[in-house]
C-alpha cells in the first residue's frame, strides 16, 4: 500500500468519528424526545405512576436527556450497549448478536447467489448484444425482479413444500437445508440489477482502445474477453458489492416474517414498535459503522486493483 493511499484511509477513518457521533446524537434525541414511551409499553394495563417511576429510575429515563446520552457514551466505551426493555434483564448484545448471525449467514449466501448468477448473466447478454438472447436474458431476470417477495415467498412455500414436499418449512438453523428456499426467495430478485450493470460495463469496456489493441495482436477472443473485458468490467461491481455488505447484516424483513426466521430485521421491527430504545440505537450505530467501513473498503479495493487510483491518492496527499 502506497503512503498516499494509507494517508487517504487514515483521513477517512478520522472522519468517521464525527459522523458516527452525529448519528448517535440525532437518533438518541429522536428516541428520547419522541412520543413513544417504553415504560408504558412494558407495563401495559398494569400501568401505575408508582410502577412507571420505578422503571424510569431503573433505566435512567428520569434523568435529563444530555445526562442520559453522556451515560450511554460512557457505557459504550466499556462495551456496554445497554439493556433491552422488551427482553428484560438481557443486554442489547445478548439480544441482537445471535439474530445478526442468522441474518448475516443468510445474507452471505444470498449475496454469493446474486453475484454468482448476475455477473455471468450480464456478461452473456453483453456478448450476445444485437441478438434475441440479449433482451431475453435481461428480460427473464427483470420478470423475476417484478414479482414482490410477498407473492414469491407464498408461491414458493406452496409449490416446493406443500406440493412437491422437497423442503420443510421448519427453521432448523442457518446451515440447515431448509434455509435454501428462503435464500433463493430473498436473492433472485436482485440478480436483474447486477446483470444489467455488468452488461452495461462489459459493453463500455469493449469499446476501449486496449481491447481493440489486444484483438489486433491476434489474441484469442476468449482471452480478450476474460483477461481484458470482464476483468476491467468488474471494477464497477466492487462498489455494488461494498454497498451490499451492510445489507448482509440487515436481514430481509418479509422473508424472515414469512418463513419464521429469527433474524435481525424481524427483531428491529419489533424493537421499533415496542419501543426498545437501546436496541434500536445499537442497531443504528452498528449499521452506520458498517456502511462507513464498507465505503472505505471499496476505496482500498479500487486502489489495489487500479494503479491509477493509487497514483491519484498519492497526489491528493
Amino acid at each position: 500500500m502506497s503512503q498516499g493511499l494509507a494517508g487517504y484511509i487514515i483521513r477517512r477513518l478520522l472522519w468517521t468519528v464525527p459522523v458516527i457521533v452525529a448519528i448517535s446524537i440525532l437518533v438518541f434525541l429522536l428516541l428520547r424526545l419522541g412520543p413513544l414511551d417504553p415504560v408504558e409499553s412494558i407495563l401495559g394495563q398494569r400501568y401505575t405512576e408508582e410502577g412507571a417511576d420505578r422503571l424510569r429510575e431503573k433505566y435512567g429515563y428520569d434523568r435529563p436527556v444530555h445526562i442520559q446520552y453522556l451515560k450511554y457514551v460512557q457505557n459504550l466505551f466499556q462495551g456496554d450497549l445497554g439493556v433491552s426493555t422488551r427482553h428484560q434483564n438481557f443486554t442489547v448484545a445478548e439480544v441482537v448478536i445471535p439474530k445478526i448471525r442468522v441474518s448475516a449467514g443468510m445474507g452471505v449466501m444470498a449475496m454469493v447467489l446474486v453475484f454468482g448468477l448476475g455477473v455471468p448473466a450480464g456478461v452473456f447478454a453483453a456478448l450476445r448484444r444485437g441478438t434475441f438472447l440479449d433482451p431475453l436474458t435481461i428480460g427473464f431476470w427483470l420478470l423475476i425482479d417484478s414479482v414482490p417477495v410477498l407473492i414469491s415467498a407464498i408461491w414458493a412455500q406452496w409449490l416446493f413444500a406443500l406440493q412437491f414436499g422437497w423442503v420443510d418449512l421448519t427453521y432448523g438453523g442457518v446451515f440447515h437445508p431448509n434455509i435454501i428456499l428462503p435464500v433463493f426467495v430473498m436473492s433472485l430478485p436482485g440478480v436483474a440489477g447486477v446483470a444489467r450493470l455488468m452488461r452495461a460495463s462489459v459493453i463500455q469496456v469493449s469499446t476501449e482502445d486496449y481491447v481493440r489493441t489486444a484483438r489486433s495482436k491476434g489474441l484469442r477472443e476468449q482471452t480478450v474477453v476474460v483477461s481484458h473485458v470482464v476483468r476491467n468490467a468488474l471494477l464497477p461491481m466492487i462498489t455494488v458489492i461494498g454497498l451490499a455488505l451492510p445489507g448482509i447484516f440487515a436481514g430481509a424483513l418479509f422473508t424472515e416474517l414469512l418463513f419464521g426466521i429469527p433474524g435481525i430485521a424481524r427483531e428491529a421491527l419489533q424493537a421499533v414498535l415496542a419501543p426498545d430504545f437501546d436496541v434500536v440505537l445499537g442497531l443504528v450505530l452498528f449499521g452506520s459503522i458498517l456502511f462507513v467501513f464498507a465505503n472505505i473498503l471499496v476505496d482500498v479495493a479500487y486502489g489495489f486493483i487500479d494503479p491509477r487510483i493509487r497514483l491519484s491518492a498519492a497526489r491528493g496527499s
